[in-house]
């Protein structure tokens, strides 16, 4: 099963950590609108989300 997950990187890109599991791009999504500043607060600048093996984005974590 391919799941969507996000891959959360510090300012060098190194990964730092992945997210759980989603089962959906929405819920995925979803979840970042919530948590974002937690993330970056915990040392992420940037995230992919992926689904299995494939990066569908990356996007920062600044404020808009």
């Amino acid at each position: 099963m391919n799941e969507f997950r996000w891959t959360l990187q510090d300012g060098s890109g190194a990964s730092l950590r992945a997210s759980r599991a989603f089962a959906s791009k929405e819920e995925a999504e979803a979840w970042m609108s919530t948590e974002w500043s937690e993330l970056a607060a915990e040392g992420a600048v940037s995230v992919s989300l992926t689904h299995g093996d494939e990066v569908l984005y990356e996007m920062g974590l600044g404020e808009a």
